[in-house]
């Protein structure tokens, strides 16, 4: 990466490094960008592409809803206002 490129990109980027921090970063960004390099060398023609990491058969579960008698014991911990249940504060 050329000095430019990597000026912008700490602009871009909002950074404000020190000398030491620029050159040990901007090696850092250099050895990624080898890295991509060398995997975009990988000859992959003949491989189809992989959308999961493991097989997946397509099957779901029958959506069939259930009774549940309990309602008052689910809501009874919590708090409401004007008929809506109030969540914890974030």
């Amino acid at each position: 990466m050329e000095d430019e490129e990597f000026d912008r990109l700490l602009r871009v980027c909002r950074l404000k490094v020190s000398a030491e921090q620029r050159k040990k970063l901007k090696s850092d960004a250099d050895d990624i960008l080898h890295y991509f390099d060398r995997i975009s060398e990988v000859q992959c023609d003949d491989i189809p592409p992989a959308f999961h990491s493991v097989d997946i058969d397509g099957r779901y579960r029958k959506d069939v809803p259930l009774k549940f008698d309990d309602v008052e014991g689910i809501l009874k911990n919590t708090k409401t206002h004007r008929f809506f249940v109030v969540g914890p504060r974030i």
